[in-house]
């Protein structure tokens, strides 16, 4: 069966959910997502997995059961299988996505976004983290697990033109870091996918967190990368408190989270698979995407932090300030 297929398959599981709950389907709004189809009734949101068999849904609902309220997550309301399509059915929320209203925010109104982002995502990383082990993934779909499989992806993408040599070799050293440092920082409950379309936003705050279907243990190094991408990424055009904001963050939280090194590995390693999606997607593959990827590798690949050093420069200035020298 074709993917269009399974998408159709997944609508038509949402339609039916919604209908048994009272919902007009023709009023119902279809949300963002490239791995779930999202609907979103007037009292009642329903998610289905695209793909038959996948379990990824119905573990996030397991997940969601041991998390403190503080997080905001949408309360589940049931969930199950149809024709193989796992769903889970949550109560909606009278909130917005913080993406939709991210263009009309400005500068000051998204770096207190990002703040009350990381205030939410602090609730996870300081969750028990033997609670949520079984209901989590055991790795994330973004990171190379080994360090042949990073160097894989590197040699692929260089051989296909996307990277230089010289890429490739500045690359090996960030990683070669990384993984020297990986194993002493401390793992604890990320999201995954910490963003905008994942936030809920009602009156200016952030009130909630959405889809951890990508949650599992790891430094919250993954969690501030997503931050830091988006202020200091090029082509992100964020402004200058929204960059202070999440400098701020990264002060009082990189050493916990796993240090510089990892930091920079979690960048270099989402961006080759984001990259490698592109390219294998072919005509079909997002540009900007695309852009925004090559960039931040070749700032890496240069080896003084990329785009991620006024970040790090930042960090670094203040912690001299802080010892008075």
């Amino acid at each position: 069966m074709s993917a269009a297929s399974h998408r159709a398959d997944a609508d038509r599981v949402a339609a039916t959910l919604l209908s048994a709950h009272g919902e007009d389907t023709r009023g119902a709004v279809r949300g963002r997502g490239w791995t779930n189809a999202t609907w979103l009734g007037t009292a009642v949101v329903a998610r289905v997995s695209r793909v038959p068999g996948a379990d990824d849904l119905l573990r996030e609902a397991r997940l969601v059961e041991q998390l403190p309220t503080e997080i905001g997550h949408p309360r589940v309301l049931a969930t199950g299988v149809e024709d193989g399509h796992a769903w889970v059915l949550t109560r909606r929320v009278d909130a917005v996505s913080l993406d939709a209203v991210w263009p009309t925010l400005d500068d000051a109104e998204r770096a207190r976004a990002v703040e009350q982002l990381w205030e939410r995502a602090g609730w996870l990383h300081r969750t028990d983290t033997a609670a949520v082990a079984p209901h989590v993934r055991r790795r994330s779909p973004f990171f190379a697990q080994t360090p042949d499989e990073a160097a894989r992806s590197v040699e692929v993408l260089t051989a296909a033109g996307a990277l230089t040599r010289d890429d490739a070799a500045g690359l090996g050293q960030v990683l070669d870091r990384y993984w020297l440092a990986l194993p002493t920082a401390r793992a604890v409950l990320v999201h995954g996918d910490l963003c905008p379309l994942n936030a809920l936003w009602r009156d200016g705050e952030v009130v909630g967190l959405l889809d951890l279907e990508f949650a599992l243990l790891a430094p919250a190094a993954v969690d501030l990368n997503e931050l830091a991408k988006a202020a200091f990424a090029p082509a992100r055009r964020a402004g200058d408190l929204e960059r202070r904001a999440v400098a701020r963050i990264a002060r009082t939280s990189l050493s916990e989270a796993g240090g510089e090194d990892v930091l920079l590995g979690y960048a270099a390693l989402l961006e080759l698979w984001t990259l490698g999606r592109v390219l294998a997607e072919g005509p079909d593959g997002d540009e900007d995407d695309r852009a925004v990827a090559t960039e931040v590798l070749h700032g890496l690949a240069r080896g003084d932090g990329g785009c991620y050093r006024p970040l790090l420069s930042w960090r670094r200035v203040w912690r001299v300030r802080s010892r008075g020298v």
